[in-house]
C-alpha cells in the first residue's frame, strides 16, 4: 500500500475524530469483548495499543490493568488527541501518531493490541509479523478484525448490477492461523440494521471507514444511487460484520 493511501485513510479517519466516538457503536462493542479475552497480564505490563481511535480498547482494558506502562497510537493524529482527551491524558501513557505497518518503536512489550485494524494494513502478513516482533518473551498479540463475509449485502447488491465493491478485501480466518503459529482465533457474526441503504453509507462515512480499496475508485453519483436503491428493501437494510478475535503468546507453539 502506498503512502498516498495511507494518507487517505488517516484524513479520513481523522476528519470524523471528533464525532467517532458517539458513531462507532461496532467499535465500542468489540472492543469489550477483545478485552474480555485478554487476561493474565503480569503486574505493571508494557502495553502497546495500535489504532487506538478515541480510546474504548484502552478505557476497557485499564478497568482490570490499572498499574502499567502505556503507549496509545493511531495513524491519524487527530485520532490521538481526542483520545488523550477522553482518557484524560493520564501520566502513565504516551500517545502517539504512528502507522501501525512501520512501528517506530523497540520490542518487549508485554500485550500488542488491535481492535478493527487488520483490515486497514495494506500487507497483513508483513503488519502483523511486525506487531508480534514486538513483543517481549511470553507477550501477547490481542487483535479483532473484519473477515470475509463483512458486508455481504453490500457485495451482493453491486454484483446483482455487474459491479465490483471498492471494499477491503478481507481475510479468512485461517490466514491468522497461517501467519501465527499457535494463535487461538475465533469468529462471530454481528448483523446491524439501519433505516435504509442510505443510513447504512452515512455510519460508514461517520467514522471514516469510506476509503476505497488500492486500485479501486468511487462509483458515479448515478451509479451509487443503483447501488443504494439494490440494497434497500421493504424493511430495514441487515448488514453483516464477520468479526475474528485472535489472542497469540510468544514463545508458544
Amino acid at each position: 500500500m502506498n503512502s498516498e493511501h495511507k494518507a487517505r485513510i488517516a484524513g479520513s479517519f481523522g476528519a470524523v475524530s471528533d464525532g467517532y466516538a458517539g458513531a462507532a457503536g461496532l467499535q465500542r462493542l468489540v472492543a469489550g469483548r477483545l478485552a474480555g479475552r485478554i487476561t493474565g497480564l503480569p503486574p505493571r505490563p508494557r502495553v502497546l495499543e495500535v489504532g487506538c481511535g478515541t480510546g474504548f480498547l484502552t478505557k476497557a482494558l485499564r478497568q482490570d490493568v490499572a498499574d502499567g506502562r502505556w503507549v496509545v497510537s493511531d495513524i491519524a493524529p487527530p485520532m490521538v488527541a481526542n483520545c488523550r482527551r477522553e482518557l484524560g491524558a493520564p501520566e502513565d501513557i504516551l500517545f502517539l501518531a504512528m502507522d501501525a505497518e512501520r512501528p517506530a518503536l523497540a520490542g518487549g512489550f508485554d500485550l500488542v493490541c488491535a481492535n478493527l485494524v487488520f483490515q486497514w494494513f495494506g500487507d497483513l502478513e508483513s503488519g502483523i509479523r511486525k506487531m508480534a516482533g514486538l513483543l517481549g518473551p511470553g507477550g501477547r498479540l490481542a487483535f479483532s478484525t473484519l473477515t470475509a463475509g463483512t458486508l455481504e449485502e453490500w457485495r451482493l447488491a453491486h454484483l446483482a448490477l455487474g459491479l465490483s465493491p471498492a471494499t477491503p478485501a478481507y481475510p479468512d480466518i485461517g490466514v491468522f492461523t497461517s501467519i501465527l503459529k499457535g494463535v487461538a482465533v475465533e469468529e462471530e457474526e454481528i448483523v446491524q440494521t439501519y433505516e435504509s441503504a442510505h443510513a447504512f453509507v452515512a455510519a460508514l462515512k461517520a467514522i471514516g471507514a469510506h476509503t476505497p480499496a488500492p486500485g479501486k475508485r468511487p462509483l458515479s453519483a448515478g451509479t451509487f444511487r443503483r447501488v443504494l436503491r439494490q440494497l434497500d428493501g421493504n424493511a430495514a437494510t441487515a448488514i453483516t460484520y464477520r468479526v475474528a478475535y485472535g489472542i497469540y503468546t510468544e514463545g508458544r507453539r
